[in-house]
Formats: structure tokens, C-alpha cells, sequence
């Protein structure tokens, strides 16, 4: 069997690269002494942190995600950067002054470009090459702890590193079986030469026991991880176990390529999962630092910037109907003034902004997760649709669009948060008749704590709550990765024609001198359920 490209991910010369360990003194490169490295205590727990840096900049990664948010019409870009504009195209939009109605618009031509051929082959790629990456350095490390015995310091240390490369193991896993609609299942004990490819629910259901193994682990020793393994934050074994419940309920709850899917999910393990997630007390959320080179936060540093990324008009809209309008009607929407103080009069930073941001300096109504610009900053030949007068503002810490900060990928990136595990598990307890005043509660943590409106009430009911719970996520998810194109993706929010998931690459079919494929456009929008 032919496993030329999965040997070359797997290949000890990438982990030196991709996991930033100390130089080994390699006479054959393309050949290196895998057995000589994998026993050397510091380069294995170099090489557990370099799987979590690897992943997190795939998972923030602008060459998939930003197709698969802007996709999704949470946030909105008109620029071909990172294939955005075509695969956010809309084929039947109308014109501004005339629009077809939203209800009709389709990207009827906008499948996966799976081919050697075509520019946007890259989107695809790039989870795939990212996401088995890290896998690699966790895989490698779990092969030194388990299968070889090696101890890395001590007791505990060792068991933090198993611990990491198993958090990773299952979430470069959750990659493949959230993206794609089939992978390899690879472990540290996998033999390379009867891989073979299978199906996403198989992989899902694998990077599930990785991270399952992950929580017992880390539940059953007493640690600290260095802070180098997120650039800046460490975490504690109690801590690291909680990150996993969440990953897991994450995995779960978003896997679905549609509706059907999300309700056949795992309620009842996503709501136990929640339970002992991040936001169970005391919260926190999981963080790395960008530096904006080596870890990097790509999405923050691109839809945090007013001048490149804005929000969509779908959800300015919902932040504020009676200025924001769906879609970006002629001479743009007005500033804003809404009663969720995410967003407030949209006004924001200093008044030596205004000729290159288009803000109204801040005052004391101004928002904290929003801004609204004068400026029109898109090109409306390549679709007015894009265009939207809302930034995302959030984690610019600096307030001013400072390259210091998030808008030049540096300072705090959150990757998972104890907002989004107490919003599946609002929505766990919905889907499994749990209590709905603590369903209130929980949506009232971001509803009431951060946008100071009414308050949600058990007697709301199921369609109430569920309404609010929307909301919620449509404003809390935005930033995290992919996470607002998963939750779409699974409400059935996607435009027809919009791709469900991602084909194995066209790189990787070569190999096995497969048939190249592709979803969305006019082929299906994913493969069918598997058994």
C-alpha cells in the first residue's frame, strides 16, 4: 500500500519544524534516527508542546476558516485572500439598489475547488495538512511514554506531556471528523502499513477516546503545563481536564452536517461533558498568546482589524434591526444604537482614527464588542453582499487598532470558552428536558453579564430559550476558530450550495491514484450519515 504523502506528514523531519524542538544532529535528513529522538526526555516534551502551538495555529488558520466563516455569514470579506471572496460568492444576489431576496440566494457553483489545478485547492489542504501535523508530534510523544517507557523528568512531568499529546491526539482528530468526510485514524501504535481511510463518524468516535483518555489522565495525576506549550498561559492538570470535557461536548454537539445529525447527537453525554467543562466553577477560558509569527492568531488578527474583516450584515442585523439592514443596502446602514451593550452606538477608539478607520470616537455608550465604521471598505463589483458597516472589536485589547494587539496577532486568542460550554449545555438541557430555569441562567451568563438585556426566564419555554440561545451563540462564537460555521452548519444555516464538509485533498487522492471529488456547488452538500 502506497503511503508516500501520509509517511511525509508522519516524517520526524516535520516535527523538528512543526514542533520548534532542539536541533538533532541527523546525518540523512530525509531519514532521520526517530528511535534516537523519541528517547531523549527533553525533545519528546518539546515535541508535546509543539503539537498544541501547531494545532492552535490550524485551528485559528486563515487558508480554511476564513472561507468556512465568511461561508457561514457570521463574519464578511470581499477579498480573495485565502479564497474568501469565492467561496463566500453568492451566484443570484441581484443588485444593491435591487436584491433578490435573501431566501433565494444559492452558491450553486461554489464546491470545494479539489483539483492540482485550481487556486482554491489551498482551503482544503489546509486543515487537512495542519490538523495531521499535530497529530504526528502527539502520536510521537505518546509513543515515547507508552510504548517505548520513557519517563520525562519525573512522574508528574510525564504525565502532563501524555496528557497534552493526548488533548492534541483528539483534538487533530475532532479536526478531521468536524472537516472532512473521512481521514485516517492514526494512534501511537498505529502500524503505517494498513492505514486506510475512515469514515468521520469513526474518527469522530476515535478523537472521543482520546480525549476521554486525556480527562482520565489528567484527573488522575497532579501537574502544571510549562507555559511555553500556549506561549504565555499554564494550566493545571484540573484545568487541562476541563478543556477536554469541553472539546468533547464541542465535537459532539458541532460533528452534524445538518439538523437531522445534531438531533440523532449525544445529548446526554454532551450535557455531562458541559457539566465538567470550563464554565464549571471556577470558569476560564482556553488561551494561548499570539506573537504574530509563531503562534498566531490569524482570525482574530484579520476580522478584529476594521479595515480588512467586518461582521455580516445577517448578524448586525439581529445586534440592532432598527439601523442595520440585510443586505448592505444602498449608502450603507447608519450608526448603530442598540440595547445590547456588545454593540451600543457602535462608537469606538480616538478621534486620530477617524480618517482611516471611519469610527465616531468612544463615548460612554460605546460598545465592547462592536464598532461601527462610516467607511464602506469592500470592492462592490466583487458582491455588495460582503459589505457591512460593523467591525468585530473584541479582542483588540489595546482599543485603538493598535498593531501591539490582536489586530497585529498578538496579546490573549481564546480558542475555546466557558461562555460556549455553558451555551451547549443550555442547549444540552433543552434537548434532553433538563431544568429550564437553569437553561435561563446559563443564557443569562453572556445575555444579562455582558449586553445588559432582559433577562431570560423559564417562561420563555423551549422556543423562547431557544431564540435567545441563538442569539447568543451567533454573538459569543465569533473569533473561536470555525465554531460560528459549525453552529450554522448544524441549524441548517447554511446557503444552498454551500459545502456541509471538506473532500480528502486532491494531493493526498494522487497518491493512491484515487478519483478526485468534491462537495457543495452542484454535488451534495456532504456524504450521507454513516452507519
Amino acid at each position: 500500500m502506497r503511503i508516500t504523502s501520509l509517511v511525509r506528514a508522519l516524517g520526524l523531519a516535520a516535527v523538528v519544524t512543526a514542533g520548534g524542538c532542539k536541533s538533532l544532529d541527523i546525518v540523512n535528513p530525509n531519514a532521520p534516527d526517530a528511535e534516537r529522538a523519541l528517547s531523549d526526555p527533553a525533545t519528546v516534551e518539546a515535541v508535546a508542546g509543539g503539537s498544541a502551538r501547531v494545532w492552535f495555529n490550524t485551528y485559528e488558520g486563515l487558508t480554511s476558516v476564513g472561507p468556512l466563516v465568511t461561508q457561514a455569514q457570521t463574519y464578511s470579506a470581499s477579498w480573495n485572500n485565502f479564497n474568501m471572496n469565492f467561496y463566500s460568492g453568492v451566484d443570484n444576489p441581484g443588485t444593491q439598489a435591487s436584491p433578490t431576496p435573501v431566501s433565494t440566494w444559492n452558491r450553486n457553483t461554489r464546491s470545494w475547488q479539489n483539483d492540482p489545478s485550481a487556486a482554491g485547492r489551498t482551503s482544503v489542504e489546509f486543515f487537512w495538512d495542519g490538523y495531521y501535523k499535530a497529530l504526528t508530534l502527539a502520536n510521537l510523544t505518546l509513543r515515547a511514554i507508552r510504548v517505548n517507557g520513557l519517563e520525562i523528568n519525573t512522574p508528574a512531568d510525564t504525565r502532563r506531556a501524555e496528557a497534552m499529546a493526548l488533548l492534541m491526539q483528539g483534538a487533530a482528530l475532532s479536526g478531521i471528523a468536524m472537516n472532512f468526510d473521512k481521514g485516517y485514524i492514526i494512534t501511537e501504535t498505529t502500524d503505517l502499513s494498513t492505514v486506510a481511510y475512515s469514515d468521520r463518524k469513526a474518527v469522530r468516535d476515535a478523537a472521543l477516546a482520546s480525549l476521554d483518555d486525556a480527562i482520565a489522565v489528567a484527573n488522575a495525576n497532579t501537574f502544571t503545563t510549562p507555559s511555553g506549550w500556549s506561549n504565555g498561559n499554564s494550566y493545571t492538570n484540573v484545568q487541562i481536564s476541563k478543556i477536554a470535557n469541553t472539546m468533547a461536548a464541542y465535537l459532539l454537539a458541532n460533528w452534524g452536517r445538518d439538523s437531522t445529525e445534531t438531533a440523532a447527537a449525544a445529548w446526554p453525554a454532551i450535557l455531562a461533558y458541559t457539566t465538567a467543562g470550563l464554565s464549571a466553577a471556577p470558569a476560564f477560558d482556553y488561551v494561548f498568546i499570539g506573537d504574530g509569527n509563531n503562534w498566531y492568531p490569524e482570525i482574530l488578527a484579520w476580522f478584529n482589524a476594521m479595515d480588512t474583516g467586518r461582521v455580516s450584515t445577517r448578524v448586525a442585523a439581529m445586534l440592532d434591526p432598527g439601523s442595520q439592514v440585510h443586505p448592505f443596502p444602498v449608502g450603507g446602514n447608519a450608526q448603530p444604537n442598540s440595547v445590547d451593550k456588545r454593540l451600543g452606538d457602535g462608537s469606538f477608539g480616538t478621534a486620530a482614527m477617524v480618517a482611516g478607520f471611519g469610527n465616531v470616537p468612544a463615548t460612554v455608550n460605546k460598545g465592547t464588542d462592536f464598532a461601527w465604521s462610516s467607511q464602506a471598505i469592500f470592492n462592490n463589483a466583487r458582491g455588495f453582499y460582503h459589505q457591512s458597516n460593523i467591525a468585530h472589536i473584541r479582542y483588540d485589547l489595546t482599543g485603538q487598532q493598535a498593531p501591539s494587539g490582536a489586530y497585529g496577532g498578538l496579546g490573549p486568542a481564546p480558542v475555546f470558552s466557558a461562555a460556549q460550554n455553558d451555551l451547549l449545555r443550555a442547549e444540552a438541557l433543552i434537548r434532553t428536558g433538563g431544568s429550564l430555569t437553569t437553561v435561563a441562567t446559563l443564557i443569562n451568563n453572556t445575555r444579562v453579564t455582558r449586553g445588559n438585556l432582559a433577562p431570560a426566564v423559564a417562561g420563555d419555554g423551549i422556543v423562547g430559550l431557544t431564540a435567545k440561545l441563538d442569539y447568543e451563540s451567533e454573538v459569543e462564537l465569533l473569533g473561536l476558530g470555525s465554531a460560528s460555521y459549525y453552529f450554522r452548519r448544524r441549524r441548517n444555516g447554511l446557503l444552498p450550495g454551500t459545502p456541509h464538509e471538506m473532500p480528502v485533498p486532491a494531493k493526498e487522492l494522487g497518491v493512491f491514484e484515487q478519483a478526485l471529488y468534491t462537495w457543495g456547488g452542484a454535488s451534495p452538500a456532504n456524504s450521507p450519515t454513516p452507519p
